[in-house]
């Protein structure tokens, strides 16, 4: 029975696979689900804890590069296919603000409103000073200001929304080059960005090597994930793509194993953050968005099988749906916890592993809440915002359409 089921699994990574990338993906929204429990973990892990859960924890930031593949792949898809269409600038700006914009703007000004009206304004006040204005998070460029003042603004609240702007400046600027380029230039341009990022951060690393902040949140320096989800939307849609599951799989391994080990050697005997150390800094970020990348593409190769099957398990898969809410209101979650602590309506120490688990336990409430009652009902809107077909396509379609049968070529393509 044992060699039986040896011999199929064997057979199964032996072969060479045309991936399906067409329709929904159940297990990226379960990588999705996978990444944000070891970012929520990492942020918020104490000291006082386990040394080895420390460890285990701080390799959250390789989860950053997982989003950024996806990104990369998910918006170069939709903009490749859409890059025919007569509204393609319109519909897709209307449809990516309708999704990022309502939730993130809306945690903004509750952070605001908490700056200015508790503690007596005092957060606001130190803000200001210490780090800068507030207003740099609204025109999506803070993560420019944490590299100038190489420091995370307080309260911790806008920290995390670095990541956030990287993406929304890719989102921002990718769909000209999409649009103006030939699939040959934009793979070329793409291949020379990932050659680029790491010499643009070893510069910078020469240049200020104790500013780890120029290196980490930079859209140039953390351009590679994004650069290699986009290079595998264009080979998808390039032609036939055969591909080893047994080389892509030994690949991932490997690339993900010398991230995960080297990340854990660089503060090995510390508390420092891993996305700050030299390796990281310097190659790190490379081997991590290499071996993201393959694990997207592993994912793509074995969906639906029974090796991805725990990652379309529904409450994976629904972690993964809300997973924009729990990032951005996580840090919304710590300030309610910790201020209860402080106040003494909560009796939770900090370094007590139940003091996690009601963070996880409400940013997640939070994060659901925000999905049926804000999100989801904005996102409905997007229906109203629909690819026409692309001229080409419809002049073949009334070419051919019969006169006598009043054919109409008024199909929608929706993303």
């Amino acid at each position: 029975m044992f060699s039986k089921h040896l011999a199929t699994m064997r057979a199964a990574f032996e072969e060479k696979v045309q991936p399906n990338f067409r329709g929904y993906i159940s297990e990226l929204d379960g990588l999705r689900a996978g990444g944000l429990m070891m970012v929520l973990m990492a942020h918020f892990w104490t000291e006082g804890m386990s040394y080895t859960g420390f460890q285990l924890w701080n390799m959250g930031w390789i989860a950053m590069d997982s989003f950024f593949v996806m990104s990369g792949l998910l918006i170069t898809g939709i903009l490749l296919d859409a890059r025919e269409k007569p509204n393609y600038y319109k519909v897709y700006y209307i449809r990516r603000a309708l999704r990022i914009f309502p939730l993130y703007y809306a945690v903004l000004g509750i952070w605001m409103f908490i700056i200015l009206r508790t503690n007596w304004g005092n957060d606001y006040r130190y803000m200001v000073q210490h780090w800068g204005s507030p207003l740099w998070f609204f025109l999506y460029v803070g993560n420019i200001r944490d590299s100038i003042m190489n420091a995370w603004p307080r309260p911790y609240g806008f920290g995390p929304l670095w990541s956030l702007q990287v993406e929304e400046q890719y989102y921002l600027l990718f769909p000209f080059a999409v649009a103006l380029l030939s699939r040959k230039h934009l793979r070329n341009i793409l291949i020379a960005t990932i050659c680029l990022s790491p010499i643009l951060r070893y510069a910078a690393f020469l240049w200020k090597p104790e500013n780890p902040f120029l290196q980490y949140v930079l859209l140039p320096c953390r351009c590679e994930g994004l650069a290699l989800g986009a290079l595998i939307a264009i080979r998808l849609r390039s032609g036939p793509w055969k591909i080893s599951k047994l080389w892509l799989t030994v690949g991932t391994a490997a690339l993900m194993g010398v991230a995960c080990a080297g990340s854990v050697m660089s503060t090995w005997g510390t508390r420092n953050p891993a996305n700050a150390t030299d390796w990281d800094r310097t190659i790190g970020y490379s081997i991590s968005s290499a071996g993201c990348a393959c694990l997207v593409l592993w994912l793509i190769c074995f969906r639906d099988s029974g090796y991805t099957r725990w990652l379309r398990i529904a409450p994976i898969r629904y972690l993964g749906k809300i997973s924009y809410g729990v990032y951005l209101l996580h840090p919304l979650a710590l300030w309610i916890i910790q201020e209860g602590i402080r106040k003494r309506i909560l009796h939770f120490h900090k370094d007590d592993p139940l003091y996690v688990l009601e963070l996880v336990a409400l940013s997640l409430a939070m994060a659901s809440i925000s999905w049926h009652l804000f999100e989801g009902p904005i996102l409905k809107l997007k229906d109203r915002f629909t690819y026409s077909k692309n001229r080409r396509s419809l002049a073949r379609v009334e070419e051919n359409a019969d006169p006598s049968s009043g054919s109409k070529a008024d199909v929608l393509i929706g993303v």
